[in-house]
């Protein structure tokens, strides 16, 4: 039986949803609310090619191929202590600076939960700026997640390249300018707490150069990873390469591989790129995209609303960003590009509000964990983010209406 296609797109929406409130595996659960979609919009005779172009379509395939690569090179700068080396070096240039820069420079590298890690290098440089719970908290969080805005080896970032068939190249170049507002926004609330700390120095300072070269030392591989960006080289080689890089350069054992390899190739987010895309093409072939938009705009919805909504209440929900990005981005590809032409402020206004939401769930892992790793009072933490949450959706809707 089919269905009109914005009913049936609610309803696969919803399913995902509560699929994920129940702790299903959000893949599982994306699968879920695609198997719905695909029942109520699709012929039965058009489900086999569907689920076969989608499997062998050449996007599927490379994130299939370069998510593992980003997953598996975090995971080889954490084995190898190229993190970790990071922090310290930073600690000597002085506790004001340093909490700013170590979850900042740790959050180049993409990991789950990764603000627990930036949590464990900054505590000492809490402690000496006497901060409260709270405060550390909202630093560590917010500077840790500055770079998904905009940072290739960032999964959210690679499958939104893929599901709107932008170069990344491009796509970064688009969202840098929200990464540079984020920043900003968090020093303005930042200054005010460690300007009343106090202003002793790390007794372990080093001296500028040693700490430049330090820096280099741990963080090449995403600087080459970016320059190869950069310079439009294709992400299908571009990853793969900067991980053989990395391998070389660290000398790494076949023995050692054996953690990145296990974490790169976990089938559950393999499974989660694949539904993804599956949803993605049941989306384009039963034309509900195209459909929804229109209903929301007869009934006076304006398309700011939309770019900004969907993507918002998505991230809020599932609280990962990558799912988000193949339910909702999917349903807004005619606002983002139109005529093989990106339009700028549509998709800085979609990407910012998904992410944004994704910042704010309550389902995030690592709100969750650094909270609790600081024993600091979540409520008190909302008072720091929402403030900025907000302000990052209004320049990003600013931004919006400066493109059209």
């Amino acid at each position: 039986m089919l269905l009109n296609p914005s009913v049936a797109l609610l309803i696969s929406i919803g399913l995902i949803l509560i699929l994920v409130r129940t702790r299903l595996h959000v893949g599982f659960a994306v699968l879920g609310g695609c198997i719905v979609l695909i029942l109520f919009t699709i012929p039965f005779k058009s489900v086999p090619s569907l689920l076969l172009d989608s499997l062998l379509d050449k996007q599927t395939l490379t994130l299939l191929v370069v998510v593992p690569c980003t997953m598996i090179f975090g995971k080889l700068m954490e084995e190898k202590g190229l993190l970790i080396r990071l922090a310290r070096a930073l600690e000597g240039i002085g506790p004001r600076i340093a909490i700013h820069l170590i979850p900042t420079l740790i959050g180049l590298v993409p990991m789950p939960a990764g603000a627990l890690v930036a949590a464990t290098a900054v505590k000492d440089v809490a402690n000496k700026l006497n901060l409260r719970p709270e405060q550390v908290t909202f630093i560590n969080y917010w500077f840790r997640h500055i770079w998904e805005f905009w940072l290739p080896s960032y999964v959210t970032v690679i499958v939104t390249s893929t599901v709107l068939g932008i170069p990344i190249s491009s796509l970064v170049k688009i969202l840098a300018p929200v990464s540079a507002m984020a920043i900003i926004l968090g020093l303005l609330v930042s200054y005010r707490m460690v300007k009343s700390g106090p202003a002793q120095s790390s007794p372990t300072r080093q001296p500028f150069k040693i700490i430049v070269y330090d820096f280099f030392q741990a963080a090449w591989p995403i600087l080459l990873l970016l320059v190869l960006i950069f310079l439009k080289i294709d992400a299908l080689i571009a990853f793969p390469l900067t991980v053989i890089a990395l391998i070389l350069q660290q000398r790494v054992k076949w023995g050692e591989m054996r953690k990145p390899l296990k974490y790169g190739l976990n089938p559950l987010i393999l499974l989660l790129l694949v539904f993804i895309m599956l949803f993605k093409t049941t989306v384009e072939s039963s034309g509900v995209a195209g459909k929804l938009v229109a209903d929301m705009q007869l009934i006076g919805l304006p398309p700011v609303f939309i770019l900004a909504g969907l993507p918002f209440l998505m991230g809020l929900a599932l609280g990962y960003a990558p799912a988000m990005v193949g339910i909702a981005f999917p349903l807004l590809l005619s606002f983002i590009v139109e005529g093989g032409q990106v339009h700028a402020g549509s998709l800085i206004v979609a990407f910012t509000s998904g992410v944004v939401g994704q910042l704010l769930s309550p389902a995030h892992l690592c709100l969750i964990l650094s909270t609790e790793y600081f024993k600091a009072s979540l409520a008190k933490v909302y008072r720091y983010l929402l403030p900025l949450g907000l302000a990052l959706e209004m320049l990003a809707v600013a931004a919006y209406y400066i493109q059209l």
